[in-house]
């Protein structure tokens, strides 16, 4: 709890800096009669959450709450306050550390767990006109992606955009307590169809001191079609670069998109846990990956998806399990309101050549139709290999393990769902998504159950 009450006591230190001339102003505004209603200053969601997982002998059952919220302006029309954060508490106890459902919940000291995702204040023009002030727990999207508690200062001068952060960096994964982060950047349109950025950002933690630095430019060069390049540099040394065309065609509801993407040197845990370079993922290797994807409408009644990936690690010694070569081609379509009215099907087919591993062959089906209040969906899907019992193989899950043999590889999966959602009001509902998977790894049958009601106001 000691902990807890540290991580959530930094961002909330910004509103002391909030005089209380200013929470008088709020108060005013609420009360003020005949002006101003409790749901037209605040608006945001309230969701409730249960999730239970079966397999074999085993089972897990957890609670999730999450709020988000945002204020209308308020202080003369310069302030607004947003924030966003989650409870869970962990109804079965701890996990045994080789139990099939321990994550990050059966790591801590107690079953319930806070977070707070994000709690800031904006101000428009603290100092002079056209600039902004963002004072309190928040994200910055430039190089990485980054959680701190401090402040950020926005500018813009003439044709240009500029901006300074800094602070203490957050995590919801690890103590960062007394690792500093700060950085700027700047915008600049030379052209009308020109924009570049050049971003900097610090890391400061025990053990490393990073330096990044990023260079991003989007170009349209002609009608459709759009260019957008960036590259990076960590501690001086090249990290990667990525080049991509884009061609969309909104008259004839068509879309193309190639790219090109080199991972330049090897990379190992770094400053910025949210990088998925970590300990689970080892060392991060040099590769490069060439994608491209396209889509077409026809009418209201059909859509088409398709795309290749082809990526190559380029020192074959140094393949390992989240390291490979290999090649993706995927193919989907969609058809709405055929048969019935208010319904949509999507059929999914998905080849993997993994070069020296396997080779399969995933195919999905969908379908989805509304009746009434409820909106009710139900598929399957085959893969000849999927991540832990959820069928997740994504970042989140990873940072979620504590351990690199937490990721199991499942064989052979057949999934089925149900998903069926109740409209109780403009602004409420309840659903449920019911999950069943059977695989020739242990346990062979997995279920999930995730029951929620949501709120907006």
């Amino acid at each position: 709890m000691k902990n807890l009450r540290k991580s959530l006591s930094i961002p909330f230190l910004f509103t002391l800096l909030l005089s209380s001339k200013l929470f008088a102003q709020i108060y005013t505004d609420i009360t003020k009669p005949n002006t101003l209603a409790y749901n037209d200053f605040i608006s945001g969601n309230f969701r409730t959450q249960y999730e239970g997982r079966w397999g074999g002998d085993e089972n897990d059952h957890d609670m999730y709450e999450y709020l988000s919220f945002k204020t209308k302006d308020f202080f003369h029309d310069k302030v607004t306050i947003a924030g966003s954060g989650r409870l869970s508490e962990d109804f079965d106890g701890h996990e045994d550390k080789n139990g099939a459902f321990r994550d990050i919940l059966d790591s801590y000291d107690r079953s319930y767990n806070g977070r707070v995702y994000f709690l800031y204040a904006d101000i428009k023009d603290p100092v002079i006109d056209k600039s902004s002030l963002r004072v309190g727990r928040q994200y910055q999207y430039s190089i990485e992606t980054i959680l701190f508690d401090g402040a950020k200062y926005e500018q813009k001068i003439g044709i240009l955009d500029t901006y300074v952060f800094g602070g203490l960096r957050a995590s919801q994964y690890t103590n960062t307590y007394f690792d500093t982060v700060a950085g700027s950047g700047i915008s600049i349109r030379p052209f009308m169809d020109t924009r570049m950025n050049l971003d900097y950002v610090r890391i400061i933690d025990d053990e490393f001191i990073d330096d990044e630095v990023g260079f991003n430019v989007w170009q349209r060069i002609y009608e459709d079609l759009n260019f957008y390049g960036r590259y990076t540099l960590l501690n001086t040394v090249s990290k990667d670069f990525l080049v991509k065309l884009s061609w969309d065609k909104i008259d004839w509801d068509a879309s193309v998109q190639l790219s090109y993407y080199r991972f330049l040197n090897s990379l190992a845990e770094q400053s910025n846990n949210i990088s998925p370079i970590s300990e689970i993922l080892n060392t991060f290797e040099p590769f490069d990956l060439i994608s491209l994807t396209g889509h077409k409408g026809w009418g209201e009644k059909f859509e088409v998806s398709s795309g290749i990936d082809r990526r190559n690690v380029l020192e074959k010694e140094d393949e390992n399990t989240f390291n490979r070569d290999y090649y993706r081609t995927f193919f989907s379509f969609m058809t709405y309101n055929i048969l019935l009215k208010e319904s949509k099907v999507t059929f999914t087919v998905e080849y993997w050549n993994i070069k020296g591993v396997d080779h399969s062959t995933d195919a999905n089906v969908d379908f989805d139709k509304k009746i009434g209040k409820f909106d009710i969906g139900l598929g399957t899907g085959y893969s000849f290999y999927k991540f832990n019992f959820t069928g997740s193989n994504d970042l989140a899950f990873l940072e979620n393990s504590e351990l690199e043999e937490d990721v199991v590889q499942k064989i052979n999966v057949r999934t089925y769902y149900l998903r069926i959602k109740y409209l109780l009001t403009e602004q409420s509902n309840v659903s449920l998504r019911w999950i069943s998977e059977v695989s020739d790894t242990d346990p062979e049958t997995f279920h999930q159950l995730v029951v929620s009601y949501n709120k907006s106001f």
